[in-house]
Formats: structure tokens, sequence, C-alpha cells
């Protein structure tokens, strides 16, 4: 086929199953943010633009993209959870706390926090094994079966040293900035 029959196609069907390829990934997506759910919804349609000339003869196209749109927000969901998995989170509430009457107080916390004191602080608050345990996990993002298997413990015992290493990290930022 030609480009202006691939074009015409991609129109026909954007048209047609937008709105309701959106409407499938908000539901989707459980009321996180409608960003979510657009990217997905974009991003379904940037595989219908990929697999145009295999689409045109599809049997069942609308099925093909609910599929599609289905496996964008798992994909999606699996980036969120790769990203928050090595990440930290102090407290959503202290820095509400810190600067909920003042945006230049929010800009001066930041610019006098040092983030490299901060961490070299914490860091040496951690025992060797903590120390070794949060480079695994945390730098080298070994996974939990490897570092079971590295320090010859279940995968429960691993687990439960890493959520109470996050908890001592926690802990130690709170003193460090509160006293």
């Amino acid at each position: 086929m030609n480009l202006g029959s691939h074009e015409t196609f991609f129109v026909d069907v954007f048209r047609r199953y937008f709105t309701r390829i959106l409407n499938y990934c908000k539901r989707l997506t459980r009321g996180q943010a409608v960003e979510m759910a657009e990217e997905c919804a974009q991003n379904t349609f940037v595989q219908v633009q990929v697999n145009i000339a295999a689409l045109q003869a599809h049997p069942n196209l609308a099925g093909w993209l609910y599929k599609t749109a289905r496996n964008q927000v798992n994909t999606l969901f699996r980036k969120l959870y790769r990203r928050r998995k090595y990440e930290i989170p102090i407290s959503d509430s202290i820095a509400n706390q810190l600067t909920a009457n003042s945006f230049e107080l929010y800009e001066v916390l930041i610019a006098t926090l040092n983030m490299d004191s901060l961490a070299q602080h914490v860091l040496q608050k951690l025992s060797r094994a903590e120390t070794e345990l949060y480079v695994d996990y945390f730098k080298d993002r070994l996974s939990v079966h490897a570092l079971s298997q590295k320090y010859s413990l279940s995968k429960t015992a691993v687990t439960t040293r890493i959520y109470r290493l996050r908890k001592k990290i926690k802990l130690t930022v709170r003193q460090a900035l509160f006293g």
C-alpha cells in the first residue's frame, strides 16, 4: 500500500478509537495522574503507526488496540515500581511542614541542604554490614534473589533487612535535619 492510504487509515483509526482508548487507560490507571493515561493512549497509537501495514488487515483491530493499551499501562506501572523501588522517601509531610507557609523558605532549605554531606552523614551511621547492603541494593541494584544468594539468606530475610535499612536511613536523615 502507498503512504497516503497508511495515513488515511491511521487518521481514521485515531478518530474512531482515541477517546475510547484514553478512557480505558484512565480506568486502568485507577485515578493516577491523567497524564499517565494520556501517555499510555498516545503510546498505543505510536504502536499503531509502527505496525500500520499489519493492522490494515487485522481481523480484530479494536481488540488489538485495547490489548496494546493495557500493555502500555502495565509497562508504565513497572517503570514506576522500579523507580520507586530504589528511592527512599523521607516523608511527604516533612517538606510540606517545613515550607507550607513560604516558598522562600523552601528555596532557602534547598539552597542550604548539602546532599553530599547528608549522604556521608547517613553512611557513617550505618554498620559495615548495612553499608554493604546499601551499596549492593541501592547503588549496584542487585535483586533480592541475587542478594539472598550472596549473603546465603532467604529472600524474606533479605527483604526484612532492606526494610530495616530504609527505616534506619529515614530516621538518620530526620535526626540530621531536625536534631
